[in-house]
Order: structure tokens, then sequence, then C-alpha cells
């Protein structure tokens, strides 16, 4: 890929452009992160597994003498077990400083903030063919956080999904250097690896994992994959292929499937070393940033990535782009795009800029040295990852698309989903009502007045009406899979943003932003659930807000 680099100046273009595509954007279906949704009855339960004890076998009581000598053994060849495709990593997974090469320098003591986080080096080699797949292997080193011992540690296998619609599994597993059983759970969505003599708490320990993964190769419309996984239109796309440590909170071990659409991660914030391997005509766009890369004799590219702390570990990996970049506070934004879409690859730069101008301000400044945006073949308008957004390909075309209403959400998700984690198969409110209501704030701050009203009358209040005309209305509280195709859009999209315009209005602009910006830096890194964030706008207000919440979160 070839870089090229501009500068700013193209408000009036901007203006022109994304009023067209908001005119469209609004006859079709909205939302940044949209999925179809399949038609559900009864929210289930969340999957959440307690600590395992370990089993109490009672001896025997009478033992039978035998009656004949036992027969002689038959020597039975044992099976020669082949070494796996990696070693294991010597890596000192104790040692954050190269970290401190993705922050800004104003956060550079986050490098090793976060010293109980897990801490992932992953070695792993794209394998391109017919069914291409992903093969490697990670250590991670993992602190008890928890105030109980735990017996047993869970890593979700996102491929696995039927969202997903692509492969993964566990080969074998090493705890702290010795053989560990791997145990699948849930149709392999997720493996458990017992722990001997358990981890107590404040206890660290070392796991090594060799996986395997194989990815879809077409977009499954409808569904939590929608194109965001697999190998479409030349695009490696590579979300969630590693075993990804659950997480385990005030219900125990969190491992909930999720929904067939919505989004499906749910992790704590983390530290990743990456040493992907691809063929060397490709190039690699990932969360973090790439500190080496280093060619092999075998025409293949090593490519080191560093990321952290970030929720999750994201890589999308093609011959098909090239980029222009843009610095904004210290930030390099990289807008990436197809042959013929320069032109749309400006407008998304463009939005990224000015909303990453805005939210820092509004926020709290983003810590990392990058961010990229790049195009997808989604059925989605785009998806949130780490340092990275992923806007629908589509948009890159002569029909053009809803840069203005995706840009600046998937942006906003690198605080409301990123820097503070949520559990978004259950709660997807607390991060996709916020980010899209931050939609809104950014035309406000650049005083696009035409662009406010597009968004509050005819996308929030417009969508959310239709949904009580056609007796679809529900709370926004809820786990994605109590939601069907008809209200899952309208509700968390244009309910959710309506409930924070109410509480903004009664409590006042000077309260609500304080309280963002507390909200922020009081789960920076961390997780956070709905309660949290009512009880800060509780705290700011000097009026009484829980009739809003009832009405528009519960639905009491």
């Amino acid at each position: 890929m070839t870089e090229r680099k501009r500068g700013g100046g193209r408000r009036a273009q901007l203006r022109y452009v994304v009023l067209l595509a908001v005119a469209l954007a609004l006859s079709a279906v909205l939302a940044a992160c949209e999925r179809e949704a399949n038609p559900t009855s009864d929210e289930p339960e969340v999957t959440v597994l307690a600590p395992t004890p370990s089993a109490t076998v009672a001896p025997a009581t009478f033992t039978p003498e035998p009656t004949a000598p036992p027969p002689t053994p038959t020597q039975v060849p044992q099976a020669v077990e082949e070494p796996p495709p990696f070693p294991t990593p010597d890596i000192d997974l104790t040692d954050y400083s190269i970290y401190g090469e993705t922050l800004l320098e104003a956060f550079a003591e986050d490098a090793g903030r976060l010293p109980d986080a897990p801490h992932y080096f992953i070695q792993v080699r794209l394998l391109p063919g017919e069914v291409p797949s992903l093969e490697g292997v990670q250590r991670v080193r993992i602190t008890n956080q928890e105030e109980t011992s735990l017996t047993e540690l869970y890593f979700r296998l996102y491929p696995n999904l039927p969202a997903y619609g692509g492969a993964a599994e566990v080969s074998r597993a090493l705890v702290d250097g010795k053989a560990a059983t791997v145990g699948d759970l849930f149709d392999g969505t997720a493996v458990f690896i017992p722990l001997e003599g358990g981890l107590s708490p404040g206890a660290t320990t070392d796991v090594t994992l060799w996986f395997r993964a194989t990815l879809p190769t077409q977009v499954n419309a409808g569904t939590a994959g929608a194109g965001l996984y697999g190998f479409v239109e030349g695009v490696y796309d590579l979300a969630g292929f590693y075993p990804t440590l659950a997480v385990y909170d005030h219900r125990g071990w969190d491992l909930d499937a999720g929904a067939r659409f919505g989004d499906s991660l749910f992790a704590d914030s983390g530290y990743y070393q990456v040493e992907l391997t691809v063929p060397e005509a490709l190039t690699v766009v990932a969360s973090g940033s790439t500190v080496a890369r280093e060619p092999n004799d075998d025409r293949t590219t090593l490519w080191r990535i560093a990321a952290g702390p970030v929720r999750s570990f994201y890589a999308a990996v093609t011959d098909r782009w090239e980029a222009i970049s843009e610095e904004v506070d210290g930030i390099t934004v990289n807008s990436y795009y197809p042959v013929g879409g320069l032109a749309s690859a400006q407008t998304a730069l463009g939005h990224t800029t000015g909303s990453l101008a805005v939210f820092n301000r509004m926020f709290g400044h983003y810590p990392y040295r990058e961010l990229d945006v790049v195009p997808l073949p989604t059925t989605a308008f785009g998806m949130e990852h780490a340092g990275l957004l992923a806007l629908a390909a589509s948009f890159y075309t002569e029909a053009g698309g809803g840069f203005g209403i995706a840009t600046p959400h998937e942006v906003a998700h690198q605080w409301f989903f990123n820097l503070i984690g949520n559990d978004q198969p259950d709660e997807p409110w607390l991060d996709e009502s916020v980010a899209n209501y931050a939609v809104y704030l950014y035309y406000e701050a650049v005083d696009w007045p035409q662009m406010q009203t597009a968004l509050l009358e005819n996308v929030f209040r417009y969508r959310y009406d239709a949904a009580r005309n056609l007796g679809i209305d529900r709370p926004v509280s809820g786990a994605v899979a109590g939601f069907d195709q008809s209200n899952y859009i309208n509700i968390i999209y244009s309910k959710g943003p309506l409930f924070l315009h109410a509480v903004r209005e009664r409590i006042g602009d000077e309260a609500f932003f304080a309280a963002l910006l507390d909200y922020v830096q009081s789960y920076r890194y961390g997780i956070a659930y709905a309660e949290d964030l009512l009880d800060v706008f509780r705290r700011h207000s000097g009026t009484p807000i829980d009739d809003l919440i009832a009405f528009w979160i519960y639905g009491e």
C-alpha cells in the first residue's frame, strides 16, 4: 500500500456530501453497529459458571480376591505426540515497556497501569486456501483479581459462535509449564482449563494454548458476524480469532453465547503482543501499533504488533487498500480505501478527525498514538474494534454511504466499548445508545444544526414513535437475545439516546457533561454496568432522575 498525506479544509465539501448521505441513510435501517435480528420470545438468563469444587471420591469398602492369576498385560505401543506447530513462546510477560511505543506521551504510565490485567503473547500464522485458516500459540499471564479461589479458567472461542460462521479449537494446553486438560463447553464456544490446586486471590499463573481457527468465505447477513469475521472480497477479517479469557464478575464466569445479531464480545482490558505471519504481498492493519516487520525466506512477512491496554485485539489483512493520513491532537489517523475510493476515504477521514477532536475534549483524551479506519464487506453500517473503525465497504462506491452517522458513532466506541467495557450481549444500550447519542453531541459541538435536527427528529424520535405506533415499544434495558427484528434498532439506537437527552434536559448541560467525564475517568480500562452509569448521573444531578430511569430504561 502507498500512503498519502493531506491537510484539512474540507468543511463545505463534507457538509454537502454528508447531508446527501443522511437523506439516504434515514430511509434505510440505521445503526452504526446494526445487525438484522432473528425473532425470539423470552429473554434468556445469562450463562454463568461459579468455581467448581473438587469432587470427593469415597474409598471402596470391599475388594474381592481374584480367582485366577491376572493375564499378562499386552504391550501396546504408545502414540508419539507430534510436536506443536509452534514451540512454547519464550517471553517475559512481566515486561510492559513495549506498550509505551503505542501510547501518547501523556499516557505513557498506562503502559504498566494494569499489572493484573491479562497479558497475551500470540504467535499466529495466516494460511490462505479454499478454507483459509489461522494456526498459532498464545501465552497468557493471568492474575486472579477476584476474592475467591478459581479452580478453572475459561476461554471464549468466538469463531465457533453460530453468528461468526467459522470454527476454532484448542489442541493442547500448559499451565505453568505442565500439561493440562482442555475441556469443551457449549458446542465448543468455550473451553476450560482445570487448575491443579486452584488459583488463590492475587496469585498469578501462566497458561499456554495451541489453537487453530478457520474463516468463513461469505457474508452471513443478519448475524453478529455480518462480514465481521472471515475472508471476503480479498480481506481477511480477524475478529476474535484467538482464545479470549472470559470475564469473571459478580455472577461468576460469564459464558453467554449471545444472539445471532448484536455484539458478542465481553472482555477485560488486556495487553497484547502479536507476531502475525502472512504472505509477503499482504499488509496488516491492526489494533495498537506495528513495531516491526521482518521478511522471511518462505516469502512471508512477520508483523510484530503491540496494543495495550485495550479491550481486544483485531487485525485486517489484505493487498487491496491504500491509505491517506492526518494528525489530530497528536494522534495519527489512517483512512484506508480500495481502488476508486479516495473521495470516500477523505470523507471518512474528515469525520474521524473531527469527532475525535470533539470527543477528546468531551470525554477525556484518546490515549493511543494511532487510530485506523478500514472498509469491510459487512452488511452492517460499521463495527468498533480497539484502535480501529470498520465501515461498510459499500460506502466506498459511487453510491456513497452514511459516513456522517457511522463514522462518529464508531469513534465514540473508542470510549464506550474500548476504554470502558460493558457486557455487550446483556446490556447493549450501555455502549450503543451512548455512542449513538454522541453522534448528536458531535454535530452540536461543530455547530451543524441541520444534522442535529436530522438526528434528533428524523432518527431518534421518528424511530421511537414508530415503535410505539406499531406496538413494539419495550424498555431499553435487556439482553440482545430479548429483542427481535422489529424493535432492536428502534429501541437501542433511538429510544436509548432519547433517554440520555431527557436526563440532559432535566439536570442541565454542566451536570450532564461533568457526569459523562466522571464516568469515563472512573471506569477507564475497567468494566461498567448499567447501574454504574445511572449512579454517576444521580451523583451529578441536583434533581431526582429516578422517574426518567424507570420510564425509559426499565419500563416501570
